[in-house]
């Protein structure tokens, strides 16, 4: 078989993920600082005055730099979720993993001891970074249940406060002279989710709005009622959970715009960076047979021709800045959701982009926002439209909630439907259409946070006119979830784990189920071929899946560099078009493609 083809790199911007402004006490110049994740993560050093930009490239595999802090001689600490902290020297240009925590770490933060207090997850941990020694170390979990320590604030009265979640919410005031930890809301006020507006404000206090939206000033480990919330988020300018808000000494506030793009006061400054481009997080065919991408923070959406081979950046897709999990098309237009807020959006193809300004666009042009896909929707992964023009999307629900939801999108009525309940403790991973029937397959996951309760998953048939689940049931024992999912002639096809399955809906009974010999199906990889056969990638082989015998056939299996463990050099990532002949998919920042027989 002939070898794959390389059609390009679309996107090479990367998302701001933290900010430190900061002068040089030697030249009275202000300087900030942005930490940039792409596949290969950096922070940028900008000059206030000229616009003049610095990169220091973190050394693998060092990724995600979402907190910074400072130390008293100008160096620059920088978390990751790599589990690493780096520490970068501006005046030598020296970058260097200073300790290594092995868990990703969120947040960093200066205590009143003058060390460092770091946040981790899984388990809440906390750790204490010693910048003259550099030694790191562990203070354990601070518990309360909650799998994450996203942000922290190290306190003027011996205290440092973490904000815990994500099933139950909490303040976590750790006392750094005896060790000890307490809890800060009562009980009453602690809900799903995380504590999004909480640090420190422009008055020097710290705040927090509970998820009751309800306003407490935190000090000497309590809490103090700070009466309105909206005036309290006016203090805190919280432009970005991660970002936060900043000003420069004088006074000038500091905030993220575009990737490439902040604005100090009323000043917009853009900067330059290079990285190996942005990582392709779903492909899927668009309107007028074209591969249409959106790539891993940022949020852009990308198109690839093949009729004119034309490979296209056409920049922001929506107000998250995370991935786009699922598309779909219909009439032209091309239909997508997105994590981590739930939007559904549509673009048209014929019309112009946006052209807003850096960090101003509205989304009332195009792409359009249509509305929110509900808490079961935080991950959309399966979407399908069907003969009368609804769309349909299943995903995981929000941090610290329990069931995945479904949404209908009426193209027709412009009509946005939301079932907050299908299968209890369960999320959804694919969706398949008829006219009057969506089949849809789970995985036992729930929210990030939340423990696994269900053992198995299922297969159910919703009916789209009542608006209640028909039925359910358990393909096999000890199946957990379902990573694709297609209908055609009165049969549903579909793998989970290291099976493939061929299932009918009238019997309720499988056809047949066959082991895999060639690992597990890369998610929502799978597509018929103009020949009636299916075809799908794993982590190392293009197959054909024909559907009339279940038989599965290799087509193209990676050698040498190509078949390393993902994601280290793994060939096929994601991917599930077919267009003239050739099957697309995606291998970290590239659009590829490999002809079928």
């Amino acid at each position: 078989m002939q070898k794959p083809i390389d059609h390009g790199i679309a996107v090479y911007s990367g998302t701001c993920l933290s900010m430190k402004p900061w002068r040089d006490p030697a030249t009275g110049r202000d300087y900030v600082y942005v930490g940039i994740i792409s596949t290969t993560s950096l922070v940028v050093q900008i000059d206030v005055a000229t616009g003049r930009s610095r990169s220091f490239y973190l050394p693998p595999p060092c990724e995600g730099p979402r907190g910074m802090a400072l130390t008293l001689d100008g160096d620059l600490l920088v978390t990751s979720t790599s589990g690493h902290l780096c520490r970068i020297n501006p005046q030598t240009g020296k970058v260097w993993v200073t300790a290594t925590a092995g868990k990703w770490l969120w947040t960093i933060d200066r205590g009143m001891d003058g060390k460092f207090y770091l946040g981790a997850s899984p388990d809440s941990q906390l750790y204490r970074y010693d910048a003259t020694s550099e030694q790191l170390e562990d203070l354990g979990s601070l518990g309360f249940g909650q799998a994450y320590l996203r942000r922290l604030v190290g306190g003027d009265d011996g205290y440092v406060y973490c904000s815990l979640g994500s099933s139950a919410s909490q303040i976590a005031a750790y006392h750094i002279a005896t060790g000890r930890i307490t809890g800060l809301l009562p009980k009453s006020e602690i809900r799903p989710y995380f504590l999004d507006v909480f640090g420190r404000a422009d008055d020097g206090q710290i705040y927090v709005v509970t998820n009751r939206n309800h306003a407490f000033r935190i000090a000497h480990g309590a809490l103090f009622p700070a009466g309105d919330p909206e005036e309290v988020k006016q203090r805190l300018r919280l432009h970005s959970y991660w970002v936060g808000c900043h000003a420069l000494p004088d006074g000038r506030p500091v905030r993220p715009l575009d990737p490439d793009a902040i604005r100090v006061g009323d000043k917009i400054i853009r900067y330059k960076y290079k990285t190996g481009g942005a990582n392709i997080f779903h492909l899927a065919e668009g309107p007028h047979q074209t591969v249409y991408g959106s790539t891993i923070m940022p949020l852009y959406l990308l198109r690839y021709t093949p009729k004119t081979k034309r490979l296209e950046n056409l920049g922001r897709g929506a107000p998250d800045n995370g991935e786009a999990y699922s598309f779909g098309h219909c009439d032209g237009k091309l239909y997508y959701a997105n994590y981590p807020s739930g939007n559904l959006m549509v673009y048209d193809p014929a019309k112009p982009l946006h052209n807003d300004p850096p960090g101003e666009m509205k989304w009332k042009t195009n792409p359009i926002w249509l509305g929110n896909l509900g808490i079961g929707n935080c991950r959309p992964r399966a979407l399908c439209i069907d003969a009368r023009k609804r769309i349909w999307v299943g995903g995981v629900p929000e941090y610290g909630y329990r069931h995945g939801g479904l949404a209908c999108y009426d193209i027709r009525r412009k009509k946005l439907s939301i079932f907050d309940k299908i299968i209890p403790d369960q999320s959804i991973d694919a969706l398949a259409a008829t006219d009057d029937v969506l089949y849809g397959g789970t995985n036992i996951g729930r929210g990030g946070g939340m423990e696994v309760v269900a053992k198995e998953s299922f297969l159910f048939a919703w009916d789209t006119r009542a608006h209640t689940v028909r039925w359910k049931l358990k393909l096999f024992p000890g199946m957990r979830s379902m990573s694709n999912l297609l209908y055609r002639d009165g049969k549903l096809y579909g793998t989970s784990g290291f099976k493939f399955f061929c299932f009918d809906p009238q019997k309720r009974a499988l056809d047949y189920l066959i082991d895999s010999a060639i690992s597990g199906p890369r998610e929502h990889s799978l597509c018929f071929g103009p020949d009636g056969n299916l075809y799908g990638i794993t982590w190392m082989v293009l197959f054909r899946w024909r559907p009339a015998t279940g038989q599965i056939e290799e087509l193209y299996r990676c050698k040498g560099a190509d078949a390393k463990a993902y994601p280290g050099g793994s060939l096929f990532h994601r991917g599930a078009i077919i267009i003239g002949g050739r099957y697309y998919f995606s291998c970290g920042p590239k659009i590829m493609s490999l002809p079928l027989p």
